[in-house]
């Protein structure tokens, strides 16, 4: 159980750690003449000063009991059902520079109905959308079915189509094809299964689906 003070003290450290970075800036604001070395030389400190506040801010978060950045992103989330939140806030409420991640985890892993621009055309790539405030079982079952396919050996192209198989008439976003292929390059794989008959669809073909996405039609 944490102190009083030592929360105070916490918010403290995350406060000086932003006051460090407006300095840099206020100081460089007040040259003479800023140079390109100047700037890179800002910027890196300026940096480096963000780092350290969101590792302080994470601090004050663990002493509130919210938990890892897993936990703290799904309450935040509940506390906003239904609602657009943006990236920058889940990047705030995480306190790590692999939030995006965490955020995943809890769609495919935990099972969330957390949708963004990757599921759904009408949101930006930055913004987030809990539709629920209950797991989704279909979406934890695809992630272990998608893990299965991963681990089942044979070709890139083969898992990828089987994974396809396994949820059409449901499209795939690029995270999960990314996940089963094991390779960045499986976008030239879909084209070699569509050169060889395979009815794969993208929004380009389909404006329903979103970027990035794919739907196996027969």
């Amino acid at each position: 159980m944490h102190s009083d003070k030592e929360l105070r003290a916490a918010i403290v450290d995350a406060r000086d750690a932003l006051l460090a970075a407006a300095d840099q800036l206020a100081n460089i604001g007040t040259a003479e003449r800023v140079t390109e070395d100047d700037w890179q030389d800002v910027s890196a400190a300026v940096g480096l000063s963000m780092a350290l506040h969101r590792e302080r801010m994470a601090r004050v978060g663990v002493l509130l009991g919210l938990g890892g950045a897993r936990k703290r992103l799904l309450r935040y989330l509940l506390r906003h059902v239904g609602q657009v939140v943006s990236g920058p806030e889940l990047s705030g409420v995480a306190g790590i520079a692999e939030w995006p991640r965490r955020v995943r985890e809890l769609r495919v892993e935990e099972g969330w109905p957390i949708e963004s621009g990757i599921q759904r055309p009408t949101l930006r790539t930055d913004e987030y959308v809990l539709l629920r405030a209950e797991r989704d079982a279909k979406l934890a079952d695809r992630w272990r079915l998608a893990s299965d396919i991963r681990k089942s050996g044979g070709t890139a192209s083969d898992r990828i189509l089987a994974l396809l198989k396994a949820v059409s008439p449901d499209a795939l976003d690029h995270e999960d094809l990314y996940y089963v292929a094991k390779t960045s390059n499986w976008t030239s794989l879909i084209d070699d299964l569509r050169t060889s008959g395979w009815d794969i669809r993208s929004a380009d073909q389909d404006p329903r689906l979103a970027a990035g996405s794919y739907r196996l039609i027969s």
